[in-house]
């Protein structure tokens, strides 16, 4: 996303990513009888005070990439698809333009992000709240565009200590050094308030909106494959992408179809990103393995060995044994 800068900072960057799902666009009558029914992303008002960032509206929800406006999470439903230029092009054949989001966004570090992208820094005078951000993640910067990420876990047990807080887990891409979006499967916790697991595909951020698929159920050991790929020939640059959060336990699969805005060159075999982690027992069973990574270039050729790398987790409160290890084909995150 724009609000990411350097590799080196991936611990203390927010507003990313993957759980999950709210408002979705307005659609013609046959799309909604359709759809899924709308459930509501954790509210920053249902948060306890010490978890909540100075200055985010109270009616503001948590998602992978930050707290935001409802108005300005949107849902692309099975067989709609995102195009570049922000319209949702729906299954049965009509476009329609997503509402304007003019409301600003902030970082899980309550940094404040404007509609137009500016940044305002959070005052070191006001303290952040409860362990929020990206903990750890297997991480590494392509000198090529990449054209497919694929990688599977398991639905871990959930937290011993459940209270308000947010996990997710997801492999995904960005662009560098611009970021400007990011393509993410995630598989969250009480992304709804509903001390549950999730899957749903995430892309953010156009114009300030960030878009996902209709969320399904997931439940401890269930096996997760998170895949994001271009749709097209190989070579191509493309503009029509795939991520399809998949529950093979299940057979459910939630997929979205969108636009990458640019080429796609930082790759994530897997990441953990919490909100409002105050306790080591408010995670979730660990550690958790990201296996059977498989990376490709634009020309489908296979990386053979990414060159995965870490985040520095020392700083993090509270401490919790962290962790990464790596092989070319997994990443397994301790915490």
């Amino acid at each position: 996303m724009k609000r990411f800068a350097s590799i080196g900072r991936v611990v203390a960057r927010a507003g990313i990513i993957a759980a999950m799902f709210s408002v979705t666009l307005s659609a013609s009558a046959a799309d909604t009888s359709q759809a899924a029914p709308t459930l509501q992303l954790t509210r920053v008002g249902a948060m306890p005070a010490t978890a909540k960032p100075a200055g985010v509206p109270d009616d503001y929800v948590v998602t992978p990439n930050g707290y935001f406006s409802p108005d300005c999470v949107a849902t692309v439903h099975a067989g709609d698809q995102l195009q570049k230029n922000g319209l949702i092009k729906r299954a049965s054949g009509m476009t329609e333009k997503a509402a304007t989001c003019g409301k600003a966004n902030f970082t899980l570090q309550g940094e404040r992000v404007e509609a137009d992208g500016r940044h305002t820094l959070r005052s070191a005078a006001t303290p952040p709240p409860a362990q929020s951000g990206w903990v750890q993640s297997a991480n590494y910067a392509s000198s090529t565009p990449i054209g497919r990420i694929v990688a599977t876990w398991t639905v871990p047990s959930a937290p011993t200590t459940q209270s308000d807080q947010v996990i997710y887990f997801f492999p995904g891409l960005e662009q560098l050094p611009n970021v400007q979006s990011i393509l993410q499967p995630v598989l969250g916790w009480n992304g709804y308030g509903d001390k549950a697991w999730t899957l749903a595909s995430w892309n953010c951020c156009v114009d300030g909106t960030t878009f996902h698929s209709d969320p399904i159920p997931a439940s401890a050991g269930d096996n997760v494959v998170g895949d994001t790929y271009s749709t097209c020939a190989a070579g191509e640059a493309c503009s029509t992408w795939k991520i399809d959060s998949r529950n093979t336990t299940t057979g459910q699969t939630s997929s979205l179809t969108t636009n990458p805005y640019a080429d796609l060159t930082w790759v994530f075999g897997g990441v953990l990103e919490v909100y409002s982690v105050a306790t080591c027992g408010q995670y979730p069973g660990g550690p958790i393995t990201f296996h059977d990574i498989e990376v490709y270039d634009r020309n489908n050729q296979r990386v053979a060995s990414p060159p995965w790398q870490g985040s520095d987790t020392s700083g993090i409160d509270p401490q919790c044994n962290y962790g990464l290890s790596t092989t070319p084909t997994s990443a397994t995150i301790a915490y």
